[in-house]
């Protein structure tokens, strides 16, 4: 899910086209009139997916031929999926959004120029959140973290490229004369291991390279400290009147050379609030230290649209996987075509983790083998996992670890998942809004689940109480149900395993893990004589239950003695 030919990313040029706005605030502003109108899901789909070509008689090419044809699979293979969509969603809206408080046809726009953009930078805003100008910014900033090879990247390279022109030339507007220049996007990558300051080089570089301007040669080359970078940086985005700036490859903003984190965070958390510019960052989740201390642990000024991305590789059974991996299957050049089974894409997915750029790679290498292997050209499950072992050797000890549950292995290879006590330590102190996708977000769920044992063992063993079990036997058997699931069993599950068990009957497991409760122990029998029971005792009832048929969690149902879930939590 890679397209390498966005590289060096340069957008389209056009004149100002203006379009009636629905939004009061957004209305009478040509930089957010000459924006194009939002396409729809469907047309997003068509624009941004991409196939390379399989020709009617590719099977009569050559092997060289049909290789070559193997290697245009990467560059040119890009699966949209529905839940990209979200992502255009929010870049569109904090373009729209970040213009709303940069109208350049409203007096207090053009006084920020005469006061001095770098005099508001220094001096930050009020209380109100207002600048030195007396502006309120508008501007909101998105961080997007994944996994390495997930497509972050690729994504935001597409939408941009696609579906906003880079920059928008302004001449006249309701007959009044406006000579300005308005940069739609920007996207600057951060050097390997460099500093702030070479990052602020590179801005002026693509600026330069999409303008034609000389901002480097006034800039580029100048020392000075942080703030002081900050506000030449600040200087140039505002005269290009930018609407969004996309900073990928985040993580390589070191500590050493960037002066600590502090310094970044402020450098960015400046550049939304106080001069309006919105703001994205890409990166791995070597990235999260930045955020960990500067974000999560301190209110200097986030911004209140504030919003973050944190995505981990595709879950197996995900239907984004089954799509990609269908999808990609039919690229085939061999000279027989190799139908999907269950097997293969296991093997797919064992082999690559559900990363994306691994996934596509070793369906690729797996092509190639069989065409210079000869014979009838078939993809195997043992062709994949020996190219997987041979291509990917260096990570397949290590996946296979992941995958059999060892936590270890994720020390050996941080960039697949982050440490998730950190990281969940960070979500939970975070006061942004943290969406979490892929297998991140089921260990998340799991996670939360642990941290409320306390309150679902007391649920679990008031319904033992209301089932007739003594206060120390409900304890007990609150506890076996919990642990036989390490707590990750699905609630409901639970409160009906919980009765079978105050019944005298097994626990069948309740959890998501495959681990077996087996017998747990029955309640012992007394010699007394069992009264009669009362038509509305629930053991009477489950034993009506069981002469007609149904389960134990059957019966509980029907009665309405088992609730919802949300019932159940809510009913404190």
């Amino acid at each position: 899910m890679m397209n390498d030919s966005f590289a060096n990313l340069k957008g389209s040029h056009c004149m100002a086209q203006y379009k009636q706005q629905l939004i009061p605030q957004n209305q009478d502003n040509p930089f957010i009139e000459a924006i194009p109108d939002r396409v729809t899901m469907e047309q997003f789909i068509d624009v941004l997916s991409s196939v390379p070509p399989v020709l009617p008689d590719y099977r009569n090419l050559s092997v060289e031929d049909r290789l070559e044809f193997v290697q245009q699979i990467k560059p040119h293979f890009w699966l949209t999926l529905p839940s990209h969509y979200d992502k255009y969603r929010n870049i569109y809206s904090m373009i729209k959004i970040g213009y709303q408080s940069r109208n350049p046809l409203q007096a207090v726009y053009n006084r920020q120029f005469a006061i001095g953009v770098d005099k508001i930078f220094q001096a930050g805003i009020d209380e109100n959140g207002a600048n030195l100008a007396g502006v309120v910014q508008t501007a909101q900033s998105h961080v997007e973290i994944a996994i390495s090879g997930w497509g972050k990247s690729q994504i935001y390279e597409r939408m941009l490229m696609y579906l906003f022109p880079q920059v928008i030339h302004h001449s006249e507007y309701k007959c009044r004369k406006l000579p300005v220049t308005q940069v739609t996007w920007l996207k600057v990558e951060c050097p390997f291991n460099k500093s702030v300051g070479a990052f602020c080089k590179n801005v002026y570089a693509e600026v330069d390279r999409i303008l034609g301007t000389d901002f480097y040669e006034k800039f580029g080359e100048k020392p000075g400290r942080i703030d002081a970078l900050a506000r030449r940086l600040i200087k140039v985005v505002s005269q290009i009147n930018l609407g969004v700036l996309v900073i990928d490859e985040i993580q390589k903003i070191q500590k050493a050379y960037s002066g600590g984190t502090e310094d970044m965070i402020d450098f960015i958390t400046e550049l939304v609030n106080t001069i309006g510019i919105p703001v994205v960052l890409l990166g791995s989740y070597k990235a999260l230290y930045l955020f960990k201390d500067s974000l999560a642990n301190t209110r200097r000024g986030i911004a209140n649209g504030f919003t973050e991305n944190i995505s981990g590789y595709m879950l197996e059974d995900s239907w984004e996987w089954r799509e990609l991996i269908d999808n990609l299957w039919d690229i085939q050049y061999t000279r027989k075509y190799t139908e999907m089974t269950d097997e293969i894409r296991k093997a797919l997915y064992e082999n690559s983790l559900g990363i994306p750029d691994l996934a596509v790679k070793l369906f690729m290498h797996a092509q190639s083998r069989a065409i210079v292997s000869g014979g009838d050209e078939k993809i195997t499950v043992s062709l994949i996992r020996d190219v997987a072992g041979k291509s990917l050797k260096l990570v397949q000890p290590i996946f296979k670890r992941m995958l059999s549950g060892d936590t270890s292995a994720y020390a050996a290879f941080d960039d697949v998942k982050p440490d998730w006590v950190a990281l969940n330590g960070y979500i939970k102190e975070a006061e942004h809004r943290v969406i979490i996708t892929g297998n991140l977000a089921r260990e998340h769920s799991r996670a939360l689940q642990q941290k409320d044992k306390y309150e679902i063992l007391k649920k679990l063993s008031d319904f033992a109480l209301r089932l007739g079990q003594m206060p120390a036997h409900a304890e007990t058997l609150s506890n076996q149900v919990y642990d036989s699931s390490e707590g990750m069993g699905d609630l409901e599950s639970m409160f009906a395993q919980l009765a079978q068990l105050a019944l005298g009957n097994t626990v069948s497991d309740p959890g998501e893990q495959g681990n077996k409760v087996g017998a747990l122990p029955r309640n012992r029998p007394t010699k007394k004589v069992k009264p009669e029971l009362d038509e509305q005792d629930i053991r009477y009832i489950v034993q009506e239950g069981h002469r007609r048929g149904l389960t134990t969690e059957e019966v509980l149902g029907e009665s309405a003695i088992i609730r919802g879930i949300d019932d159940l939590l809510s009913s404190n």
